[in-house]
């Protein structure tokens, strides 16, 4: 296995990487971005003068999503104001967010100056770099040639990332360690080890590479961000609130802190301090996916003018556009059936939402939700073949969402024995979700009459489940796997389908193999759970990633 590796290194590297070699423009191949037709052929014409020969454009997200996605890109040159529903800022996280862009392609930014004073201080995604405009052509070469110049250096890393093999990612950013020619290269590699570590979920290993790369250079926003986010990983949700604090103390704007802090809030059940936190980041940064958060918070705290004004900007931000969520108009519609507006959600689902459609998923909670809202207009007949058309449809599927709204609309129609099961299943299968979704079912037995019924449902075995698989990750990030396997069995007795108990299954014994080496009972243990899991949640990324790791393990 050794020299397995360290053949791939060697076919990684190739030479010795060196910075400031000259640099081959004509080998490279460009996008340019931007809704201005005449800055589009400016770019361009700029990009042609240095060289580069292949250069494609397009004048807004949704056309650059296409073109990344059928072209393996060098080099993209993107305008941050697109005049769309989505900005060149709103293209980069979904690349980045979606793993679409590849790693060893370039994103440059074309800002205004007061564009970029703002976004530059505000943003998680950032891109490789800012260009503010207008940009000579001499200043776009050098900007390139240095972008370029470290992307050479960390090409072995980035072709690993690439290729998701994460081990060597991690060996190749410790062997660029070792012939780092200064901090600022040295920062680089470690920002690219922490995304191969965090990739494979090693903590312990990776809050160690945040606390070097401090160490280096002190508050550094992505470090304190990603020393929150390890720290909040690893349980130790005081010490990760601290450092999100002292990161929003420090860089105001810093949109990516204040949502971390609202989550460790929603997990100490202080949801008020989680809605200011989330209203905060939705005014620094608006877009239709942190509107869409602060919805969420405020219908669950009954504030439903807020949670109804938030899905409709939601809405408006992202239709037409890359980030549009059939599911905005989910929830709004149940937010206006709560409200007593059951002619606005009939409205929103039947007239608005139309182009969605009535298939899949969205079908059963459209028809779930349109069930309560007839059934408030006093068509209680047309409410009861709703709910059993989409209990129909529902058939096997596991969505604690769409069984919420289910399960409201049944017991609304008088179907209490249904509506009861439903809800139970939907805390059940809920997963990481399990507080919020725990949130709505209670939410949903009040505002239907049955509140003495809701220890009962939300129970259900839910909390020793949590307790037991909060105890399992614990001792499996201390390696001891027969230990945590013991709190996984136990926690899969009460219910044998439950998520969150299932990932903890397989992520267990994957790190077993993967520490202990090959065992072929654990290997079958293993297998079962990814295929209970591909069964239950088909095409989880989460569980594609652990189906890949197992082949590697095995294939070793």
């Amino acid at each position: 296995m050794a020299n397995t590796q360290a053949r791939g290194m060697d076919a990684l590297f190739g030479k010795k990487p060196v910075e400031n070699e000259y640099v081959r423009f004509d080998t490279l191949s460009a996008l340019v971005v931007d809704d201005i037709s005449a800055m589009r052929q400016a770019v361009r014409s700029q990009l042609h003068s240095l060289g580069i020969n292949s250069v494609k454009v397009a004048s807004n997200a949704v056309e650059a999503l296409a073109q990344v996605e059928s072209n393996n890109f060098d080099l993209i040159l993107c305008d941050y104001n697109l005049n769309k529903a989505s900005s060149g800022q709103h293209l980069l996280e979904h690349l980045r967010s979606e793993n679409i862009l590849s790693a060893t392609a370039i994103f440059v930014m074309l800002t205004a100056e007061t564009e970029y004073s703002f976004v530059a201080n505000a943003v998680e995604f950032i891109p490789d770099d800012y260009l503010l405009k207008p940009c000579s052509e001499k200043k776009l070469r050098s900007r390139l040639e240095r972008l370029i110049d470290r992307r050479t250096f960390l090409m072995p890393v980035l072709k690993a990332i690439n290729a998701k093999d994460y081990e060597m990612a991690i060996s190749a950013c410790d062997k660029l360690l070792a012939i780092a020619p200064d901090d600022r290269r040295i920062m680089d590699v470690l920002r690219r080890k922490t995304e191969a570590q965090l990739a494979l979920q090693d903590y312990v290993q990776v809050l160690k590479t945040y606390e070097q790369a401090d160490a280096i250079r002190a508050e550094v926003p992505w470090v304190m961000m990603g020393l929150a986010r390890t720290h909040y990983g690893l349980g130790d949700l005081e010490v990760a609130a601290k450092i999100a604090q002292a990161l929003i103390e420090k860089s105001r704007n810093y949109v990516a802190a204040y949502e971390l802090l609202a989550k460790i809030r929603l997990e100490t059940d202080d949801d008020e301090g989680a809605f200011d936190l989330l209203i905060r980041s939705s005014e620094i940064l608006p877009s239709a996916k942190r509107f869409r958060s602060v919805s969420q918070a405020a219908f669950l705290l009954g504030k439903l003018d807020e949670a109804k004004l938030n899905s409709e900007e939601a809405i408006r931000l992202s239709n037409g556009s890359m980030v549009e969520r059939s599911g905005d108009y989910l929830s709004l519609a149940q937010t206006q059936v709560d409200m007593g507006d059951h002619q606005g959600a009939i409205e929103t689902l039947e007239k608005n939402a139309r182009k969605h459609g009535d298939v899949g998923i969205f079908g059963v909670a459209k028809g779930a939700i349109l069930a309560q809202a007839y059934f408030d207009s006093g068509d209680s007949e047309k409410a009861k073949k709703l709910v059993a058309r989409s209990a129909s449809l529902l058939a096997n599927r596991k969505n604690s969402f769409v069984m919420t709204a289910l399960g409201k609309a049944a017991l609304k129609v008088g179907d209490v024995v249904f509506g009861l099961k439903l809800m139970t299943e939907a805390v059940q299968v809920s997963g990481k979700d399990e507080k919020r979704i725990a949130r709505h079912v209670k939410k949903s037995m009040v505002d239907t009459g049955h509140n003495e019924k809701v220890e009962d449902v939300i129970d259900g075995g839910r909390k020793r489940i949590l307790e037991l698989v909060d105890e399992a990750t614990k001792l499996m990030r201390s390696a001891h796997f027969a230990e945590a396997n013991q709190k996984v069995l136990e926690a899969l007795a009460i219910h044998g389908e439950n998520l969150e108990a299932l990932m903890t299954a397989a992520q267990l014994h994957l790190l077993w193999l993967k520490h202990k080496g090959l065992d072929s009972e654990i290997v079958e243990r293993a297998k079962c759970y990814l295929m209970t899991l591909d069964r239950l949640v088909p095409n989880n990324q989460k569980v594609m990633n652990f189906y890949r790791f197992f082949n590697e393990i095995v294939s070793e």
